[in-house]
C-alpha cells in the first residue's frame, strides 16, 4: 500500500504543495475537499497504481502539508486551478485525467472548462458543475446553512473551537475522517485556511454578481454521488449534464454519504478504473489513418 506519508513537496505559485505520487502509466490527478487532504484517496492510489495509472494526490493549498496562506484572496477558485496547471508543467504532465470530491470537484470542474485541452477525462465526486449550484433550491440552501456561518472571519473560528470544539465536531459528525480533522484543523493558522475556501467562493455577495456563462464541458465526464450525502443534493450532479458536451456518465451509491471515496472505497476505485481511459478524450488528437 501506498505510504500517504511519504510525500514530494513543488513551489508553484508562491506556495508550497505537498503531493502524494504512485505508480506509472497515463496521469490521474486526485484532488481533495474540505477538511482533508491527499489522505482522503488513500483506497484509490494504490488501486489506480495497480491498474496501471500514474497517480498524484496534492495536498492543496490550505490543507495537509502544505502552505497556508491566511489572506482570503489567496483561495479563489482561478488561483486554485493555476496551482493544479502549474503543479502538472511541473511534473511534466501536458493532459492529465482529473478527479476531484467536494472543493476538490468545484476545482476539477473550472479545469475541465477553462483547459479543455490540458484534461482527458474528468471525474466529480458529491458536488455537481457550479452551474447549478449558482441557483441552488431551497432544500439545498438549507443543507447548505454551514456555508454562512464560515463567513464570519475570527467570529468562525472562535465558535468552531470552543467548548473543546463541539460545534466543529457537531457539522462533521462521524463521517469521512472525523477523528483526524481535529488534528489537522488544529495546526497552525489551518482552520482558517480552509474556512477562507468558502470566504473566497461562496459569499453572500457572490449571489447578486450577474450570472456568467460557462464553456461546455468537453471532456469524457463521470459524476458520483451518495445516496446518503446531507451536505450536498442530487439536484446539484443530476443536473450537470446540461453543462458536459463530451460523453457524459452518473452513478448513484446507495451505501454512501459525502465521503464517498471512504464510505465505498471498492466501489469508487472501480468506477474510476472503469471509466478513466475508456474512452476517447473530445479534445484527443487525432492522427491521420494509414491507406492499406
Amino acid at each position: 500500500m501506498t505510504d500517504m506519508t511519504d510525500k514530494k513537496t513543488v513551489r508553484v505559485n508562491d506556495v508550497d504543495i505537498a503531493y502524494v505520487e504512485a505508480g506509472e502509466g497515463d496521469p490521474v490527478i486526485l484532488l481533495h475537499g474540505y477538511p482533508d487532504s491527499s489522505y482522503l484517496w488513500r483506497h484509490q492510489i494504490p488501486a489506480l497504481a495497480e491498474g496501471g495509472f500514474r497517480v498524484i494526490a496534492p495536498d492543496l493549498r490550505g490543507f495537509g502539508d502544505s502552505s497556508k496562506p491566511q489572506e482570503i484572496e489567496a483561495y479563489r477558485m482561478q488561483t486554485i486551478v493555476n496551482d493544479i496547471v502549474a503543479l502538472t508543467a511541473k511534473l511534466g504532465i501536458r493532459r492529465p485525467h482529473v478527479v476531484g470530491h467536494d472543493w476538490g470537484a468545484a476545482i476539477a470542474w473550472m479545469y475541465a472548462f477553462l483547459m479543455p485541452r490540458r484534461i482527458d477525462h474528468l471525474a466529480v465526486l458529491s458536488v455537481g458543475h457550479p452551474g447549478v449550484f449558482a441557483r441552488p433550491s431551497i432544500e439545498q440552501r438549507a443543507a447548505s446553512w454551514y456555508m454562512l456561518l464560515y463567513q464570519f472571519p475570527g467570529i468562525s473560528e472562535e465558535l468552531l473551537r470552543r467548548n473543546g470544539w463541539r460545534l466543529f465536531k457537531e457539522i462533521m459528525g462521524k463521517d469521512g475522517d472525523y477523528d483526524r480533522y481535529l488534528r489537522d484543523m488544529a495546526r497552525p493558522g489551518a482552520l482558517t485556511a480552509g474556512l477562507n475556501w468558502y470566504r473566497a467562493n461562496r459569499s453572500p455577495e457572490a449571489e447578486l454578481r450577474p450570472a456568467r456563462p460557462f464553456p461546455p464541458v468537453l471532456a469524457p465526464t463521470l459524476g458520483i454521488w451518495g445516496a446518503g450525502d446531507q451536505a450536498l443534493r442530487e439536484e446539484g450532479m443530476h443536473g450537470s449534464a446540461k453543462f458536459v458536451k463530451g460523453p457524459w456518465r452518473y452513478e448513484r451509491v446507495e451505501d454512501a454519504g459525502h465521503w464517498i471515496p471512504l464510505d465505498a472505497p471498492e466501489v469508487v476505485s472501480k468506477l474510476l478504473l472503469d471509466f478513466l481511459g475508456s474512452q476517447d478524450s473530445a479534445q484527443a488528437e487525432r492522427r491521420p489513418r494509414r491507406r492499406l
